[in-house]
């Protein structure tokens, strides 16, 4: 895996942990690890915080590449 697919993952596990409390998001096979009941309520929490983390990477990348073309 490349270095920007690690650091998308880590930041999914981050969200996943935080807001759902899911250790890992690697398949174990065992399904009484690999599949979770989660309330609407957490759910569209961890899709909000995936989305305010997509909004800011993507502001961080306009503002850089900004940056280069100005100078």
């Amino acid at each position: 895996m490349n270095t920007v697919n690690d650091e998308r993952l880590e930041l999914l596990q981050s969200i996943a942990h935080e807001t759902l409390g899911i250790a890992s998001l690697q398949l174990t096979g065992k399904p009484t690890e690999d599949f979770r009941v989660i309330s609407i309520e957490n759910l569209a929490c961890a899709l909000e915080a995936a989305y305010d983390a997509g909004l800011l990477v993507g502001a961080r990348i306009i503002r850089a590449a900004s940056e280069t073309r100005c100078n």
